[in-house]
């Protein structure tokens, strides 16, 4: 009679604990995996509740630069030394929604035969991106975009940010457009002392008097990262921003990778800017490489 009062006893707790509870959360290769105390064997539905999935490649590239109506530098003959990392981490649930967080480096030291060295192509941004997919190639986002210099012209001089949400096109495995329905622009100078030293009343827009500069407006944004054969890789990036009262300003970036061997690439890679209170001219910079890669 004891042992039967105890298997009771048993059998009545087992019944009145909410087994619907889920366990530790559990991660497998970059997987967060939940099951349920309930249904121990496969119930036929997904355990993977998030995916996430990391890629990180540096680059160091030998280049030769040939510049068109580029107002900063007066042209000439130039070798430059430029590495390049782009970190990307992204993740995908069972809801349709995804994040996406980029961070791309780039560094260079540029040397005029005739003339000096210094750092050139000092170029970083922090790409963040969250999706949500309503119908098959069609769904709505929310981005930012911070970009800002190290060494040239010192740290968070300027700092630019803009902030999208909208609509958003998507066609698989080739790339994306944003439509950014409502968008925001901030251009932040942290060292006032850029102007003294430009002799300059106004810098990348932001008057002399004034910390920063806050636009309003809209955006589109067009970005293609396709594999066209195993050795070749297109990627592209195009970002529109028009606010209310200045023409647009336009950032083009347009790169073909050429994989030659397992740790070589050669690359070309155009950039077209425009910015009308930093020049009226359409600035138009190509860069010829050949490098060492290592993907991780």
């Amino acid at each position: 009679m004891k042992g039967t009062g105890i298997a009771v006893g048993v059998v009545f707790v087992v019944w009145i604990v909410p087994f619907t509870l889920s366990a530790q959360q559990l991660v497998w290769k970059d997987r967060d995996v939940v099951r349920s105390l309930r249904i121990p064997v496969d119930s036929g539905q997904s355990l993977v509740r998030l995916r996430i999935s990391q890629q990180i490649e540096y680059t160091l590239t030998l280049s030769g630069a040939i510049f068109l109506n580029w107002d900063h530098d007066a042209n000439a003959n130039q070798v430059i030394l430029i590495q390049d990392m782009i970190y990307q981490c992204k993740g995908e649930t069972e809801r349709n929604f995804s994040f996406t967080q980029k961070v791309v480096h780039h560094l260079g030291i540029q040397y005029f035969f005739d003339s000096i060295s210094r750092f050139h192509v000092d170029d970083n941004q922090f790409d963040t991106r969250l999706e949500w997919r309503i119908l098959k190639n069609h769904g709505c986002f929310f981005s930012s975009l911070l970009s800002t210099r190290l060494l040239n012209s010192l740290f968070l001089t300027p700092l630019t940010a803009l902030f999208s949400g909208g609509i958003q096109l998507k066609w698989p495995f080739f790339g994306s457009l944003n439509v950014g329905i409502t968008s925001a622009k901030l251009t932040w100078i942290r060292n006032k002392g850029i102007y003294e030293s430009l002799d300059a009343i106004i810098y990348y827009g932001v008057p002399r008097e004034k910390p920063y500069l806050f636009e309003y407006g809209i955006s589109l944004r067009l970005l293609i990262d396709h594999d066209v054969a195993k050795w070749l890789n297109w990627n592209c990036d195009l970002l529109i921003f028009k606010n209310t009262t200045l023409p647009p300003d336009i950032s083009f970036r347009n790169n073909l990778g050429f994989r030659l061997t397992k740790f070589l690439k050669a690359r070309i890679q155009t950039r077209i800017f425009y910015e009308e209170r930093i020049s009226r001219k359409m600035q138009l910079e190509n860069i010829v490489s050949v490098g060492f890669v290592v993907a991780l």
